[in-house]
């Protein structure tokens, strides 16, 4: 069967300019609901109010994979709904991942930060499949030049996410699919860690547009390709038949205001599954 991926940045960070995250969740849940895309990664999913929000309106994702932290939020900010079954959820954290460069209080902030993110994985049960869910620390500075202080600590962060994602395969897994932002341009002198030397496919490499909205950058910053989806499998058993952005326009909520449903524009790839497992 073939299944649409879907990845979401919902911004639900303290700086967004956007209406609330709940306000918005209306919307491009709606647009989930409606669609017939299997799975659905989240990230910034920071506070166990939206989580509830989140299952209130993807009834029809009745499977979820999320690892609860002790005030009730999901880890890392990461959740992700199925249309169908999952097991085996392990989310793991990129405490421990420290800036090399930088000021005292820089290098201090990041290290705390970096303990926020991390990646969440599970496997669809009988698919043999794995699905990654990720969010690397953000590189504010907007350069992801080999010089820039954030280089050497995301490569550590790429590091351990391709480190989790080989050790969440079983030996009969066929196919993994890891999904998220980033925070690493597609023009960066990392991405060849995001893609692994080759291990993964980027499923927007022939589209390179911006995944974050240009209008919601400072003036002078330009936008880039921060969100991927990657697969891993064989090609001719799993490809990847079609992608496409998601919630690039501004729409209108119920009180007549117009905005955009994220930061992020979303991303959807259709994946085909191995068959079930016999």
């Amino acid at each position: 069967m073939t299944t649409g991926v879907i990845s979401l940045n919902v911004c639900c960070g303290l700086s967004s300019s956007l209406p609330s995250v709940k306000e918005r969740a209306v919307e491009f849940c709606s647009v989930l609901e409606a669609s017939d895309a299997g799975i659905v990664n989240f990230q910034e999913v920071w506070t166990p109010g939206l989580l509830r929000v989140l299952r209130s309106r993807l009834r029809s994702f009745p499977f979820v994979a999320v690892r609860v932290g002790v005030a009730g939020q999901p880890a890392g900010g990461l959740v992700s709904f199925s249309r169908l079954p999952v097991r085996s959820v392990s989310y793991v954290s990129f405490r421990g991942a420290r800036p090399r460069a930088g000021g005292a209080l820089f290098r201090s902030a990041v290290a705390i930060g970096s303990g926020l993110q991390g990646v969440l994985t599970f496997e669809l049960t009988g698919r043999r499949t794995v699905l990654g869910n990720v969010h690397l620390s953000a590189n504010r500075d907007g350069d992801w030049s080999a010089g820039n202080r954030h280089h050497a600590f995301q490569r550590t962060q790429l590091q351990m996410f391709q480190r989790t994602l080989r050790r969440a395969r079983r030996p009969d897994t066929e196919l993994a699919v890891a999904s998220g932002d980033f925070n690493v341009s597609s023009d960066s002198p990392l991405y060849p860690l995001v893609a692994d030397g080759g291990t993964w496919r980027d499923a927007f490499a022939e589209d390179d547009r911006p995944t974050y909205h240009p209008e919601l950058l400072p003036s002078g910053k330009r936008a880039h390709r921060i969100d991927y989806v990657l697969v891993a499998g064989d090609p001719e058993r799993s490809p990847v038949t079609a992608t496409s952005l998601l919630f690039t326009d501004r729409v209108q909520l119920a009180d007549g205001r117009s905005t955009f449903l994220s930061d992020h524009a979303g991303l959807r790839a259709e994946v085909t599954l191995p068959g079930p497992a016999a």
